[in-house]
């Protein structure tokens, strides 16, 4: 009898115990559906205003990206400038010195009246009254190239028309195609190299000999440009240390091409230049530059002037002597 009881006892607690649990399960179930459906309703409101902040913060960076590019064009302008400023100061520098240091004058020769600086585009940037000095200005540091000449690739075939048989190469060695506005380049595609991926090894050969065959036009193009009445007979170089005017070095123009006459046209390692010389006194490559305008495209002629000293005869004005 005890034992009967005791069974019925146990029967109906273990009923009991599934009832509750059944009820709890239930109960638990019906409020994470609740809660899910809240979190859902939440997440959406969070994931809205996010989307929002976000379309907000991407007019704020894009107007701050405005702003920066005409701040970047305003530095770039007025590096500009101060780059030809400075190109003027020295130009000015040079004809203070040439009309009022005895020294000088004594050393370049007295047959020269005052010299001054030639405003507007030619390959003269400064001369003499009566023309026995016509010249133009580097400044430069031992080792640093100066931009001798750029144009673009149809503009100097225009003078050098018996480039034209390697014009293509020379427009796929320096031209970016352009966007869509015409004025700046597409740097998503790709110039040209000169090696052997791209080209057969006669085309390359062919193209360094033209080079050479024509190299006295190009040099002559690049020195003295196209006006005959506005051609430079000296260069005349400044070097620098750092911000000191060390010497004045005065090198005739017909003597700087005689020796540059018996250098050949090489390509670079790096295959993105043509160079003159081991040492690439003189160099054509492509410009670069200019924020990705179409000018960079230009084929830019650059010289080393302090590698011309041991090879040219000059004369050396010597302004801070240690």
């Amino acid at each position: 009898m005890d034992t009967v009881k005791v069974e019925v006892v146990a029967s109906e607690f273990v009923e009991q115990i599934v009832a509750t649990s059944s009820l709890t399960v239930s109960t638990q179930l019906q409020t994470l559906k609740v809660n899910y459906k809240q979190l859902y309703e939440n997440e959406k409101k969070k994931r809205e205003k996010a989307e929002t902040d976000l379309k907000d913060k991407n007019r704020e960076l894009e107007e701050l990206r405005k702003k920066l590019e005409e701040l970047n064009k305003i530095k770039l302008s007025q590096t500009n400038s101060n780059t030809a400023k400075n190109g003027y100061k020295e130009e000015d520098l040079v004809c203070k010195d040439l009309n009022e240091n005895e020294e000088l004058r004594i050393l370049v020769g007295k047959n020269y009246n005052t010299c001054c600086r030639i405003s507007g585009y030619s390959k003269i940037d400064i001369k003499s009254e009566n023309n026995i000095i016509k010249a133009q200005i580097k400044k430069y540091k031992k080792g640093q190239f100066q931009q001798l000449d750029r144009h673009s690739v149809d503009d100097m075939i225009k003078d050098i028309p018996e480039f034209k048989s390697i014009v293509s190469i020379l427009k796929d060695l320096c031209e970016y195609p352009l966007l869509p506005n015409k004025t700046h380049i597409d740097k998503s595609k790709s110039i040209k190299k000169l090696c052997t991926t791209n080209y057969s090894k006669k085309t390359i050969e062919t193209t360094i000999e033209t080079l050479n065959k024509y190299k006295t036009k190009i040099l002559n193009y690049a020195f003295l440009g196209t006006n005959i009445e506005l051609q430079p007979e000296y260069l005349i170089g400044v070097e620098y240390e750092k911000s000191k005017r060390n010497k004045i070095v005065f090198l005739k123009i017909k003597d700087i091409l005689t020796y540059l006459e018996t250098l050949q046209f090489k390509i670079s390692k790096g295959k993105t230049v043509i160079k003159l010389g081991e040492d690439s006194v003189i160099s054509l490559q492509r410009k670069g530059g200019d924020r990705g305008k179409k000018s960079s495209n230009q084929l830019q002629i650059k010289i080393i002037v302090s590698k011309l000293l041991d090879n040219v005869k000059h004369l050396e004005y010597i302004i801070n002597p240690l």
